[in-house]
């Protein structure tokens, strides 16, 4: 069994609307637990570490997020992390180090490199600051309907994300996993689509076929694609930061942050403008 293929397709289906970083880590982690319990692993939260805390803590060891041991080969540990920590890489380098099969499960933003010997289960999320704070709010979801708007007072909800936002972050979701007919899927049968003129196949795109084959493109260009957007409302458009990073189809690493500017109307995309420099989105 191919143990970071088998665990990548468990976390998956894996879907959360609008819920804190601290929330979405403690979901990923019981799927986890799940996952290697239901192969008749015995699992330990929060297990030692094989490395040592620094001093003056030294004669304590760290932890990781989960551990399995199994009968059938050596320990796997799972570090379930929200984008980079430094700790965790030298941390999960270690394990691996010492034997251990070391599974990095990644959700939202990273850059940093994997070190050799570490697995990496990416899951991209779409993110969004929550009304009246600065608190993100994060989102995985496939192809759901749109949440109902609620205009109710009270605490924050994910009822509180309105139709065209929540159509919107659908399709950076569809973009991340490569379906782009889910992506274009809200667009107007007349939506203009530009593009910067310096991106490869930049300009105006007219039609949802003509930004399905521009968007397919874009994809086709990474082998390994992380996506993170964001999206802000100002007024009746959508403004969504964009930050994707990964690997080219030729090796290179590359990462970008740009904007897209969305007007929604009856439910469909009819305009969407992209900005190289996210600044000039709120000028």
């Amino acid at each position: 069994m191919d143990i970071v293929a088998d665990l990548a397709e468990a976390l998956q289906p894996i879907t959360f609307t609008d819920r804190g970083a601290e929330e979405v880590t403690a979901l990923i982690v019981e799927a986890v637990v799940g996952w290697g319990e239901a192969r008749g692993w015995r699992s330990y939260r929060r297990a030692a570490s094989v490395v040592r805390l620094p001093p003056p803590y030294d004669r304590q060891h760290s932890v990781v997020d989960v551990a399995f041991a199994r009968p059938d080969g050596p320990p796997v540990v799972v570090e379930v992390d929200h984008g980079d920590r430094r700790r965790t890489v030298d941390k999960l380098a270690a394990e691996a180090g010492a034997g251990r099969v070391a599974v990095w499960v990644r959700w939202g933003s990273g850059r940093l490199a994997v070190p050799e010997g570490v697995h990496l289960v990416a899951l991209p999320v779409t993110a969004r600051t929550g009304p009246g704070s600065q608190q993100r709010r994060y989102s995985r979801e496939r192809d759901r309907p749109a949440p109902r708007h609620s205009s109710a007072g009270g605490s924050y909800t994910a009822e509180e994300l309105d139709p065209d936002t929540a159509l919107v972050l659908r399709a950076y979701a569809a973009f991340a996993r490569g379906d782009i007919d889910a992506a274009v899927r809200d667009l107007a049968p007349d939506v203009d689509w530009v593009e910067p003129e310096e991106f490869p196949g930049g300009g105006h795109h007219r039609g949802p076929a003509a930004v399905a084959a521009y968007l397919r493109a874009s994809y086709e260009r990474w082998a390994q694609l992380h996506s993170e957007p964001v999206a802000h409302r100002r007024g009746e458009q959508i403004v969504v930061v964009h930050h994707v990073w990964g690997v080219l189809r030729d090796g290179s690493h590359a990462e970008a942050t740009v904007a897209d500017v969305f007007t929604v109307e009856d439910g469909r995309v009819v305009l969407m403008m992209a900005y190289a420099d996210p600044a000039d989105a709120f000028r």
